[in-house]
């Protein structure tokens, strides 16, 4: 940690002024030393307070005075006037120019302990809030451990020490990694292992080459490896660095010391609670309730999205979200603002997914009958993701009232025609490909003579002129009303 010389300059209680050097040059320390030569005991970074009293007359043994500190890789000096001299020696301007030192000039007024409490109070202030973000980040890895288990504890991990990081099993099989899919961190880390790899004990490693830096530490509990966890840096990791470290192999052993059972159990009880809540069996006010222990807020606004067929486990990178395997297809309940996310995780080559309009915990029942809808859409167009909210007609028909009141219109419109399959089949054609003969005679297959006298047949039927936009609708709205 240190302190930029702006920092100071920026302090009007200590009057400080830059005589020459760059202002954002970092100052680990503040020292005050008189004596001809304090190389010995400086260990660089400093900003030596000198008021110049044993300082050389001369202009060569200022010139060595200066070379001295900066041999000794020290940030800069802050000289003192008004006591040994009136104004900083032009020599030791000089060469602090030469050499690239930062000079300060420092008034009478100023005593030198005003600077160094300056200096301390600033770093003591930059390692308070670098111990409250380590805090945060150990926090943010309780949470990913509970939300998303290894995958989210190591998307934490790598965010909070800008880092490549790598999780295995015991049989170096990658769990986890971020960013990217961590096949080079892997091969460098079991590399530079070499035999202890092959090993079931515990193990660490910690290894630097230029700017890059690598460590791997073993997971497990009781001296048995359980995996690896590995991480690439470009800079160094100070303690605090090293104390999240620690803290998320802690995280990582427990999870992959947790039994099947908990997690089996855990996916349990998120399919039960949405069972209960897809089928309506709690009260609109209250069906909230159970899900907040799932990470869900009253407030939240929720989407259902159903893929078909059920996908293979997928992580949802520590969103909240309740899953069931339904005869529909796996239904899985997630914050609207997520289902982008989650889309993105589920999408796969041989799965179709359906998403609902947007609604409450209270709505789901209705929002899944949507998110079906959808999903048929989605396979009978040959699309991998089909939204309800883009089918305009279909999103009408998702409201509870308007799809009774149509359905009632539709027991009416259609019973002429519920022993006639071919002609209602011929009627939807046809009424999808907006009584467009030639389009629609192609997709039924038959010519355009015998589909116009099959819709001559169902006007003659049901009594609708199918000339009529308004009779169009009204059966375009029968026939949707019973596919949903």
């Amino acid at each position: 940690m240190s302190v930029t010389a702006a920092e100071l300059l920026e302090m009007p209680a200590l009057g400080l002024r830059l005589v020459t050097g760059d202002p954002a040059a970092t100052i680990r320390w503040a020292h005050a030393v008189e004596l001809l030569d304090p190389a010995p005991w400086l260990a660089g970074g400093e900003l030596v307070l000198t008021t110049g009293l044993r300082l050389p007359r001369s202009a060569e043994g200022q010139r060595l005075y200066v070379d001295r500190l900066a041999d000794a890789r020290i940030t800069g000096i802050g000289f003192g006037v008004g006591l040994g001299h009136d104004r900083i020696p032009p020599a030791l301007v000089r060469q602090c120019t030469v050499r690239g030192l930062l000079l300060v000039e420092v008034p009478l007024p100023t005593p030198f302990l005003a600077i160094s409490e300056a200096v301390a109070d600033a770093l003591a202030q930059q390692a308070s809030a670098a111990v409250r973000r380590t805090l945060e980040h150990q926090q943010t890895l309780a949470r990913a451990a509970l939300n998303a288990g290894v995958a989210g504890i190591v998307r934490s991990l790598a965010r909070a020490l800008d880092a490549e990081v790598v999780v295995t099993d015991a049989h170096h099989q990658l769990l986890a990694a971020a960013p990217g899919d961590g096949a080079d961190l892997l091969t460098r880390a079991t590399t530079e292992l070499g035999a202890e790899a092959r090993s079931s004990g515990p193990l660490g490693l910690s290894v630097s080459a230029g700017d890059e830096h690598l460590i791997v530490r073993s997971l497990g509990i009781g001296g048995t490896r359980q995996g690896l966890l590995a991480v690439a840096t470009h800079h160094h990791l100070h303690h605090l660095d090293q104390l999240l470290l620690t803290h998320a192999a802690s995280l990582l052993s427990l999870e992959l010391e947790r039994p099947r059972e908990v997690v089996e159990a855990s996916r349990g009880l998120r399919s039960a609670v949405l069972g209960v809540l897809l089928g309506g069996d709690l009260p609109a006010e209250v069906a909230h309730r159970p899900m907040r222990f799932f990470g869900f807020a009253p407030a939240d606004r929720l989407v259902v999205v159903l893929a078909h067929p059920a996908p293979k486990e997928h992580d949802l990178g520590g969103i909240p979200y309740l899953l069931t395997v339904r005869p529909e297809g796996t239904a899985v309940v997630v914050r609207a603002e997520d289902q982008e996310a989650v889309i993105a995780a589920l999408e796969s080559a041989d799965v179709t997914l359906g998403v609902s309009g947007v609604t409450t915990a209270g709505g789901l029942p209705a929002a899944l009958r949507t998110a079906v809808q959808a999903a048929a859409d989605a396979r009978s167009h040959r699309r991998r993701v089909a939204r309800f909210g883009e089918q305009r007609l279909p999103a009408l028909l998702g409201q509870e009232a308007v799809r009774s009141a149509v359905g009632h219109l539709a027991d009416d419109l259609l019973a002429p025609l519920a022993d006639q399959p071919l002609l209602s089949r011929s009627l939807d054609v046809f009424l999808q490909h907006n009584g467009v003969w030639e389009t629609a005679s192609r997709a039924l297959g038959v010519h355009r003579h015998t589909l116009r006298h099959r819709i001559t047949r169902v006007a003659e039927l049901t009594g609708l002129d199918l000339e009529s936009a308004q009779d169009r609708a009204a059966l375009l709205l029968a026939l949707l009303s019973r596919k949903i």
